[in-house]
């Protein structure tokens, strides 16, 4: 048996970078980016990365000495090479005629041309009529080769006699469509002879013996069955009679994939037991499909989540893992919901709730007792959580902890290791999916769908129809992330209430649960995002539910209407006003409580001086200011409006001296942080990109975490932002950050979809952008002091850029950005207002 524990060669587990080495070592002078896009685009597949890195990892001359050997990758590689500006690498000459053209037939282990290889093919197998050794150009129904001279035309287009076969069976099909459907089966003339021949020889193909027929005639009686032909019959598997895709050749037969696997067992390398072979190691020995995908040389960075794992589902250049991918939604073949299914495409679909009821629990192969499979010895015999807990020296840290699983040998490995190591994959009991099980055999997905069901059901088990969207929201998130928030009794609850409640569950019905905020307002997010609930805004709708508290705490009537109304005619309408066109940010709702909080204390400091807001005096006023109140000055807004709306006279309060101090760093400082965002060690995209966005363009935290996708721009090889009127190109790594963070989108949602949302930094709320405050926790962790470093990177544009420039770009306004170049020293302004005053004075005399 191969090894499992020997360390895989790079060429299998890295075999672009591989490449790229070795294109580098004999190529210095080229960029690697641009090296890693030339390998990007003439091996899109891992395998023929894997061949390629192989060939070269053993001959890396073959990029240099000419030779015609080794892959047709290699000269490709070559070709890309050379469009990038390599000079060392040689194009392979033909073995026979010595030119630089396509090598992509081989003669032994030497690579030769396609006219030398026609040439070797007529010589070998020269013309049966004339005996000529030209080229071949077509064969008959013997397989015999014909020359151009020679062709086997036949008296009939082939055409012809596949309709005139249809006919005798399907006569109700038109000549013309048929003959239509036969040409866009069989694009080819070869192909055409080819199933003109087969039906020659046995008519019968088309109504039911299609297994002995070539592949064509199966693709044709699938096509002429979609359109209507009711006696042709699509044939049967002939090993297993079953009605399944006959995509493969057995015995001189077609047949189905299981029956071909069938036939193909061997005895797997790995673990040694006999099953049908799905891949080889590196030396040629065999594996079976479940070493395939245990093996870690198959494992792939999955671009949605980012782990190493077995790749599950690949759309385009989208690879999902397990935990990642998501069963589309159908309608389920036993309960008859529309839920998530397995299967989905076929004719039972099977939602996971239906699924787990198909695998009861297992006898325990120690105690004997039917309990939940927890544990799995190497033979897969079942073991119940006691039987299965065991504590031993791990294997791979040396600590001894509980047993968490064995390695391949044997040896045991605690639950930290174990979680690591590859061995730990395993198939669902329920959905059989192969991946990192959760508990009691069951994988992420199942063990959630088993916990929503008893949270979110009845008394009988079984979920009101109020709460299908609230479960269907809630399947759409990552399982794992879910199950980790079910931990906690508080979600346990806030699920158990809200089955407990009657009707739609609306936004209401969460603002009257007497839970904890927080928990409410994740699931909230999560049914917004998904469309369960109608958006809103949550900012505006917080303020709203706070203000009868804060005004309750008044106990005089009339002081409690007042400031009502400066809550609402003040501060509420122009909020409303602002909601309808961006969402609230946290700070303008902090700001309005601020004020109002200072409006109560006010009123409520002069009830207990006796007096009130109508007849306070200034004096009175000027003992507030005096006093050590944090809110004093921040009462100024609502006694102003209360003088203008005749509440209070004559009293004012003045607007409170600010620091004309700028805090700012040293430039090295910044370019110091810069370089750190720019290598990237440790730090995670979204804090460099904002961090970047910080320092290169004075974007404050407020803005950079609203910035949405839509104003991210690609003009050829241009990535462009745009933050003001103007789109901004942005400079490398700062692109291709943004770029990335583009396409994961993913965030780091708990609950329902995490990905459908408009918000380039995505926050833990489903659909709602990260929270400034974040984003300064992330970046103060680093060092950076956000209002500082953004003084300093606005000093130094507006000393280098003109004001309606630095208005443009930056989304600054143009006062704004004429402060900036005045404070920064900037003489562009003064300069043309001169120059503008010379000219003038010129053309005077």
């Amino acid at each position: 048996m191969s090894d499992p524990t020997a360390r895989p060669p790079r060429f299998l587990t890295e075999p672009a970078a591989v490449i790229t080495e070795v294109v580098l070592a004999l190529e210095p002078e080229l960029a690697p980016h641009a090296v890693a896009e030339a390998v990007a685009s003439i091996a899109k597949t891992k395998t023929r990365r894997r061949t390629l890195a192989q060939a070269l990892t053993c001959d890396p001359e073959l990029l240099t000495s000419g030779r015609p050997q080794g892959p047709v990758s290699v000269q490709n590689l070559i070709r890309a090479l050379q469009t990038i500006g390599a000079k060392r690498v040689v194009l392979p000459r033909c073995a026979r005629c010595g030119k630089q053209h396509k090598l992509l037939s081989l003669d032994g282990d030497q690579r030769i041309c396609a006219y030398c290889r026609m040439k070797q093919a007529a010589e070998e197998d020269p013309c049966v009529i004339c005996g000529r050794t030209a080229h071949i150009a077509s064969r008959d129904h013997l397989g015999r080769a014909r020359c151009v001279h020679h062709p086997d035309t036949g008296d009939q287009d082939p055409v012809d006699v596949v309709c005139d076969h249809v006919a005798s069976v399907e006569p109700g099909l038109p000549r013309e469509e048929v003959a239509a459907t036969v040409r866009d089966v069989c694009q080819l003339l070869a192909h055409q002879r080819q199933l003109a021949w087969a039906l020659e020889n046995n008519p019968r193909l088309l109504t039911g013996e299609g297994a002995h027929g070539p592949h064509k005639l199966i693709l044709l009686i699938e096509a002429l069955l979609a359109r209507g032909a009711r006696n042709i019959v699509l044939p049967r598997c002939p090993f297993c009679s079953t009605d399944r895709k006959l995509r493969h050749v057995l015995d001189g037969q077609r047949a189905c994939r299981a029956c071909y696997e069938k036939f193909r067992v061997l005895t797997c390398s790995r673990c040694g037991q006999d099953r049908p072979i799905a891949s080889r190691t590196v030396d040629g020995q065999p594996l079976c499909h479940p070493c395939t995908r245990a093996d870690p040389v198959n494992h792939e960075p999955c671009t949605k989540c980012g782990r190493t794992a077995l790749i599950v589902r690949r759309e385009g250049d989208r690879l999902l893992c397990g935990r990642c991918f998501r069963a589309p939604v159908a309608v389920c073949s036993v309960c008859g919901r529309t839920r998530p299914c397995y299967f989905a495409g076929g004719e039972a679909p099977r939602c996971e709730t239906c699924t787990n009821r198909l695998r009861p629990p297992q006898t325990c192969s120690r105690c004997q007792n039917v309990r939940q499979v927890k544990y799995r010895l190497p033979d897969g015999s079942p073991l119940c959580g006691g039987c299965g807990t065991i504590r031993v020296p791990c294997h791979i840290c040396g600590k001894t902890k509980p047993l968490k699983g064995r390695g391949p040998d044997g040896e045991g490995i605690c639950r930290t290791c174990y979680d690591k190591h590859p061995i730990a994959r395993r198939n669902c009991v329920q959905c059989g999916v192969l991946e990192r099980l959760y508990h009691h055999g069951l994988c992420n997905s199942c063990a959630l769908d088993r916990q929503l069901s008893g949270l979110l059901g009845g008394p009988d088990g079984s979920i009101r129809p109020d709460l299908e969207p609230v479960l269907r929201c809630l399947h759409r998130g990552d399982p794992l992330s879910l199950l980790i928030w079910l931990r906690s009794p508080v979600p346990r609850h806030l699920l158990t209430a809200l089955a407990t409640e009657k009707g739609p569950v609306t936004h209401e019905l969460l603002d009257g649960l007497q839970h904890p905020v927080k928990a409410v307002r994740h699931l909230r997010a999560a049914l917004a995002a998904d469309g369960v609930l109608p958006a809103r805004d949550e900012q505006l709708a917080q303020l709203e539910r706070w203000l009868p508290r804060a005004v309750g705490r008044l106990e005089d009537p009339a002081d409690r209407q007042v400031v009502r109304g400066f809550a609402t005619w003040h501060h509420l309408r122009r909020l409303r006003r602002i909601a309808e066109k961006q969402p609230l940010s946290l700070h303008q709702a902090v700001v309005v409580r601020r004020e109002i909080k200072a409006a109560v204390r006010l009123v409520t400091w002069l009830r207990a001086r006796g007096t009130s807001l109508a007849t306070c005096t200034q004096h009175d006023i000027d003992d507030w200011l005096n006093s050590d109140i944090w809110v004093r000055y921040l009462a100024r807004t609502f006694l102003v409006w209360s003088v203008r709306n005749r509440h209070a006279h004559r009293v004012t309060i003045p607007i409170p001296p600010k620091d004309s101090s700028m805090v700012v760093i040293e430039d090295d400082q910044r370019w110091a942080h810069v370089r750190r965002f720019v290598e990237g060690d440790g730090i995670d995209t979204a804090t460099r990109a904002a961090g970047l966005l910080l320092l290169l363009f004075a974007q404050p935290l407020s803005r950079t975490s609203r910035i949405r996708v839509d104003q991210v721009t690609r003009e050829g090889d241009r990535t462009m932002l745009t933050l003001g009127s103007h789109p901004t190109d942005l400079p490398p790594p700062l692109d291709a950050l943004v770029l990335e963070l583009v396409q994961q989108r993913h965030g780091y949602s708990t609950l329902g979809r995490s990905d459908d949302h408009p918000w380039l930094f995505p926050g833990t709320a489903g659909g709602q952008p990260i929270s400034s405050r974040q984003l300064m926790r992330k970046l103060t962790a680093l060092g950076i002091q956000a209002r500082p470093a953004r003084n300093t990177t606005l000093m130094e544009l507006a000393s280098e850029l003109p004001a309606v420039v630095l208005s443009r770009l930056l989304g600054l306004h143009i006062n704004r950005a004429e402060k900036w170049t005045k404070e920064a020293g900037s003489t562009r302004a003064d300069y043309a207002a001169e120059l503008s005053r010379r000219q003038a004075f010129r053309k005077s005399q």
